[in-house]
């Protein structure tokens, strides 16, 4: 029984990710490199390993909460949950306590490093042989692979081990991962924790390229088993996509506390001369904003869907796709009000391919802060409402549109109406190209606030998509 290399085809926009990651890894590195307080290190740090032990955990069944999770790492007990529970957690984040001490001496991974790591994992669980291979054969539930005899383990596990360090330079560090993380489950080398085990080899391959440990969540448990089984079937590209993912989360996370450090300190000395009742009002001002926000941003997200669904129906020669990512976090958010630097600012990745003419287009929502001129037209479905006025305005988060064919980013056809969406007091609102403005060759469109029907809009917009790009008539 020999191990197969799966096959790794990434289309245009992975390769494209990838690329982008790295690059985000090297500045992040940078950063750290020229010195993080030990305070944020320790505390980004706890943030990782409560989130890894818990979702880890959670992914084999076991029942504790977040909070629990928590709590337990943090010296408490929690009576109403079964003591095996408490065990695991307190075992895994002792795994992962020594996963970091390993990597901060330079350690290599290897079969020693994997056994102690597994000893580690299942330390005081009753009924296992915790450092050891497993010595009898074994089923795995819900799949049609079957692992290699007992006693061909050590030969698989130092083949895995020789291929590593033959081929890690032919690969990005990501689908490096995320070929040895399969090949891990596929030997399935221990009676017990073999899950656990592999996503911590995962980091240790991670940690040591210096790229920052990833988190796969339980909410994502049927695409990691899904992709584990299409990797068994000799395709790893699912699994890549889902690590590309969770270490975008990651960096968020590094981000936003780096973000939040300096914040702290600019905001201090901006409100030195204010109370603590003010400072904390001027917190909560923005926090409501926020709120208000990222409501109306993800109705415009529910009724664009909605609205896709519906065109779906009547031209099946087109294959929609829609990948959705997270919306920013207030934290996120204030960072690119303040003009500090966010990675990972895309919200939705629309792709039209027309099956007849072999033709596709991306289509990507991404965050960005809007410099407003002080001009600004408001359009209501209300005349009394609609107005003119000149005052100096805030600047503001709004959702821009941008497309991608063939890896090369363009900016939307300008014979779209749509420019952008946001925020208008507490209402949905849209920047719409103004056509009755007449305009120099090369000077930008004048923009109208509609804050009407969004609906009406949002049609309006899929049918100039479909008209400009794919020669649907209206």
């Amino acid at each position: 029984m020999t191990f197969n290399i799966p096959e790794f085809k990434p289309d245009d926009e992975l390769k494209e990710e990838l690329n982008h990651i790295e690059k985000v890894i090297d500045n992040l590195n940078e950063k750290r490199d020229q010195g993080l307080s030990k305070e944020l290190l320790a505390n980004l740090k706890k943030q990782l390993l409560i989130s890894h032990v818990y979702h880890s955990n959670a992914i084999e069944g076991n029942k504790l909460s977040l909070r629990e999770t928590e709590l337990i790492l943090n010296g408490m007990v929690v009576n109403e949950r079964p003591l095996k529970d408490e065990l695991e957690a307190r075992s895994l984040a002792n795994a992962t306590k020594y996963l970091y001490s390993l990597i901060d001496g330079s350690e290599t991974l290897s079969k020693r490093t994997l056994l102690e790591l597994h000893g580690l994992i299942l330390k005081d669980i009753p009924g296992n042989i915790a450092g050891k291979f497993r010595t009898e054969e074994v089923i795995i539930k819900n799949s049609e692979h079957k692992p290699p005899f007992f006693h061909d383990i050590d030969s698989h596990v130092d083949d895995m081990f020789k291929w590593m360090n033959r081929n890690s330079h032919r690969y990005h560090p990501l689908v490096m991962a995320s070929f040895l993380h399969h090949w891990l489950t596929w030997i399935h080398p221990f009676s017990d924790g073999n899950g656990r085990v592999s996503r911590m080899f995962l980091n240790f391959f991670l940690l040591q390229k210096g790229y920052p440990e990833i988190v796969i969540r339980i909410t994502d448990r049927d695409l990691y088993y899904n992709s584990l089984i299409e990797a068994d079937k000799g395709e790893i590209t699912s699994l890549v996509n889902l690590v590309a993912d969770n270490i975008r989360d990651t960096i968020v996370q590094y981000e936003e506390l780096i973000n939040e450090d300096e914040r702290q300190k600019s905001w201090v000395r901006k409100y030195k001369n204010l109370s603590l009742p003010q400072y904390e009002a001027a917190k909560s001002k923005h926090s409501f904003q926020y709120e208000v926000w990222k409501n109306q941003i993800n109705v415009f997200k529910s009724l664009l869907f909605e609205s896709i669904h519906e065109v779906e129906t009547y031209l099946p020669h087109l294959d929609i796709n829609i990948k959705e990512y997270s919306i920013l976090s207030f934290s996120q958010y204030l960072d690119l009000l303040e003009d500090r630097k966010v990675s990972n600012t895309w919200y939705i990745r629309l792709r039209i391919f027309d099956m007849n003419k072999k033709f596709g287009v991306n289509f990507i929502f991404y965050f960005e802060r809007l410099y407003r001129s002080k001009l600004l037209r408001l359009n209501t479905d209300d005349p009394k409402q609609q107005s003119n006025f000149t005052r100096k305005l805030p600047p503001q988060i709004k959702l821009y549109i941008s497309t991608k064919t063939d890896g090369i980013s363009q900016n939307l056809d300008d014979r779209i109406d749509l420019a952008n969406i946001g925020t208008w007091k507490d209402q949905l609102s849209f920047g719409v190209i103004n056509r009755r403005f007449k305009r120099a060759p090369h000077q930008k469109p004048k923009l109208d606030t509609n804050a009407g029907n969004p609906g009406k809009v949002i049609r309006k917009f899929i049918d100039q998509v479909l008209e400009f790009y794919f020669d649907v008539e209206k």
